[in-house]
């Protein structure tokens, strides 16, 4: 009897062994040793050990119906969770695609709470570049999210995949939420979202943290985000150093409400070489590719976008590609972004601009407001309202501004074609004079683009001489990658396959005394006849002396020019280059102070947050020696950029931190008796 009995336990225990592994969802070791069989992802996540003793893989088989999950499925915490202790989901090899969810009203697909190093990988196997894995929320109800991260979940990764949302008509979803954290101080952190396609939500995705356990560090990378109702990525609040970068936000249909491709009123972020293009509703408000009315002391850098708003969408309050707003005092830097709008309006208020390609309307009294390098084109016509490229209001005179460089145009050559002060301009000299000293060397001009949606430059805009920008410290590339000229970068997102066909390699203006000294470099030069230096403090370029060329050279030629006798105050220079033939162009201008500070002075580094280099720069009224250091947070020297006599005047240099860890540190001014130090932060 006693044998009968074990030998039916053991078949008894056999059975249910074979059951469970014959499920859908199989648990593995990170080198692929099966665990165990289950019939739904939520038990084979209960199995991994807690705490974790190594890499785990969930793998989802082709016969996976999702019928014996509950939502949500809820991935919690692993103790000792860590980069080589990691929990990856994704469908089995072979797998073609697989779809988790359904209609979970009130509730996310999958809840990730105060979980660390989870992976959640759309790849059959984890390879390749195809998404196999749909993660899907049917329901329309308030806060049924797809993907949700609450109370400190950090370090977790979304990739390869398929994410779906129906809340478009709903206040408040997102497709994924990076949520509140409510005692956990990590906040919900160091997250990465990338290779993704987002449909539907309210938002695609949303950043909401709380001052007090702030959401730090998360990066949103070349996901594809699209028919969103009100945003396709919405930073809420309490979201510090987000970073979106290559990412494709657009939408195929409008819903009935304001929308954005991005809005931000949160922290520092960046926000690069992003395509936002054919946002749409069918409300007759707000319509804008950025909006960003960022906190106090934050810093946006918005650099190498396309966006492109070429559609009708009818009655618009605002119809802006970049809108700067708000009272904070924080810093926006907006360089080589190319922006379209087009479309016919209709309604609006005489006198009214309904339409612009960047507007600030910022009315904090020490925000920094830096645009440079940018094509601004609004082709928008009709309605009562004014169409332009780019406006500023009397009222949004404010702070520190520095604006040049750009590119401007209208519908047509009598548009209005930029806004300075709250007056409008269609001819470029009077608004260089309106704007003075900004936007000196910004012209109005029409560039071609490859189509309405597509910015890159084409036919004659590639290789144009008016095209060439302003070399900006850290930015290197352009929207694809492609690496910019060091010395003539092309204005715009788009460095043009061609480059700029200038014959200078350099050109520089330094102070001595009440004299500047010129001194610029050529490379080869074809038929030259002249380089006429033209000097402006106020109003127009005056000539002021003229230098011969070398005619014709292929070999390198130096060239001086001082200019004496000036009087204190702020000048710019540029070379006339003229040929025998009688025809000309222009070098990039160079500005330079003269005259001598009146105190001593240390400045934010430029730009803040960096990577991986940024400059310093300071001022002395008097000569003597000069230590400058670089500390970090443990008052550890990491680096000394001057240990020298200096000449009063003024000073900068530059500090490259690509040895270091990303971090707060300090650096400190000696000179004297005069001790200044300021925070500088390095982002990785």
């Amino acid at each position: 009897m006693r044998r009968i009995l074990t030998a039916f336990t053991f078949l008894a225990v056999f059975s249910v062994g074979m059951l469970a592994q014959t499920g859908s969802v199989e648990l593995k070791t990170g080198t692929g040793t099966l665990v165990n069989s289950f019939a739904s992802i939520q038990l084979a996540y209960n199995a991994v050990p807690n705490p974790i003793d190594g890499a785990y893989i969930i793998e989802i088989k082709s016969d996976y119906t999702g019928a014996n999950e509950t939502f949500p499925i809820t991935i919690s915490v692993r103790d000792s969770a860590s980069a080589s202790k990691t929990v990856t989901v994704r469908p089995a090899a072979g797998v073609g695609m697989v779809t988790v969810g359904g209609t979970a009203s009130g509730q996310p697909i999958f809840l990730l709470s105060n979980c660390d190093y989870v992976i959640f990988d759309g790849r059959a196997g984890g390879t390749g570049s195809t998404i196999n894995l749909t993660v899907q929320n049917l329901a329309t109800t308030s806060s049924s999210f797809t993907f949700r991260f609450l109370d400190g979940a950090t370090y977790n990764e979304i990739r390869y995949v398929k994410i779906t949302n129906n809340t478009m008509n709903t206040a408040g979803p997102r497709a994924i939420e990076i949520g509140t954290s409510v005692s956990n101080p990590t906040g919900n952190s160091n997250n990465l979202i990338e290779y993704n396609e987002i449909v539907g939500g309210r938002s695609g995705i949303g950043f909401a943290g709380t001052s007090a356990n702030p959401n730090n560090n998360n990066v949103v990378y070349r996901n594809k985000i699209y028919d969103f109702a009100y945003a396709g990525i919405w930073v809420l609040s309490s979201s510090n150093n987000t970073v979106m970068a290559e990412n494709q936000i657009f939408q195929t249909v409008g819903y009935n409400t304001l929308n954005f491709g991005i809005i931000s009123g949160a922290g520092s972020m960046d926000i690069v070489s992003n395509k936002i293009y054919n946002i749409q509703n069918t409300s007759s408000t707000t319509l804008r590719g950025m909006q960003i009315t960022n906190t106090a002391g934050s810093v946006t850098n918005i650099v190498n976008n396309f966006v492109s708003l070429p559609l009708d969408n009818g009655t618009k309050t605002g119809y802006i590609g970049i809108l700067i707003a708000g009272p904070s005092e924080h810093t926006s830097n907006i360089y080589f972004n190319t922006v379209y709008l087009a479309g016919i309006h209709t309604g609006g208020t005489a006198g009214a601009v309904v339409s612009a390609g960047i507007q600030r309307t910022q009315t904090g009294a020490t925000s920094t407001f830096n645009m440079k390098n940018n094509i601004l084109i609004n082709k928008r016509s009709g309605g009562s309202g004014l169409h332009t490229s780019f406006y500023v209001a009397s009222a949004n005179m404010v702070g520190t501004m520095s604006v040049d460089y750009n590119v401007y145009y209208g519908f047509d050559a009598a548009s209005q074609h930029a806004g300075w002060n709250g007056v409008l301009y269609s001819s470029v000299n009077d608004y260089r004079t309106a704007a003075a000293p900004n936007e000196q060397n910004t012209i109005f001009k029409q560039p071609l683009f490859v189509d309405s949606v597509d910015l890159h430059l084409t036919g004659a805009s590639v290789g144009d001489v008016e095209l060439a920008g302003l070399t900006i410290d850290g930015i290197t590339t352009d929207i694809d990658g492609q690496p910019r000229s060091s010395d003539y970068p092309y204005r715009g997102a788009d460095e043009g396959n061609i480059p700029i066909p200038v014959e200078l390699t350099s050109f520089s203006a330094t102070v001595s005394g009440t004299s500047v000294n010129l001194n610029w470099s050529t490379a080869t030069e074809v038929n030259t006849k002249s380089f006429e230096i033209e000097r402006k403090s106020t109003g127009e370029w005056n000539k002021v002396g003229s230098v011969s060329a070398s005619g014709n050279s292929t070999e390198i030629r130096n060239y001086v020019f001082t200019d004496a006798g000036l009087s204190a105050g702020k000048y710019s220079y540029r070379l006339r280059i003229v040929d025998f033939d009688g025809t000309f162009k222009y070098s990039p201008a160079a500005e330079v102070n003269v005259g001598m500070p009146m105190e001593f002075s240390l400045s934010q580094n430029y730009p803040n947050p960096f990577n991986p280099s940024t400059v310093i720069s300071f001022q002395l009224p008097v000569s003597g020696k000069v230590s400058l250091k670089v500390y970090d947070v443990t008052g550890k020297e990491v680096s000394t950029l001057v240990n020298e006599v200096k000449e009063a005047g003024y000073h900068s240099v530059k500090f490259d931190a690509s040895d270091l860890t990303s971090g707060m540190y300090v650096y400190e001014l000696k000179s004297g008796n005069f001790v200044q130090s300021k925070k500088l932060l390095l982002v990785k």
